[in-house]
């Protein structure tokens, strides 16, 4: 059984920050689950290209609004509160 608190891992090396975002990674491919789990924020005002070609992703915003781009079509798509969107053909965004 694997048992994390939030606060305490974002104290650790499993926080990762960069210029538009920080994450704390919850679950790894260490902890052998198949699969990983991320608190993610993104800082407002930003813009940050990206595409997964290892893995899916799917992610509910719980806070806050924003825009995620499919840059394949270029349909834009409002994020609000309550709204999950999954990468699941590996989708450059």
């Amino acid at each position: 059984m694997i048992i994390r608190q939030l606060q305490e891992a974002e104290k650790t090396e499993r926080r990762v920050t960069s210029d538009n975002w920080e994450s704390t990674r919850l679950i790894l491919k260490g902890d052998e689950m198949g699969f990983s789990m991320h608190v993610t924020r993104i800082y407002a005002g930003t813009t940050t290209r990206m595409c997964y070609e290892n893995h899916l992703e799917a992610v509910l915003c719980v806070q806050g609004e924003g825009e995620i781009e499919d840059l394949a079509t270029g349909e834009i798509h409002k994020i609000t509160p309550g709204m999950l969107y999954a990468l699941n053909e590996h989708d450059a965004h």
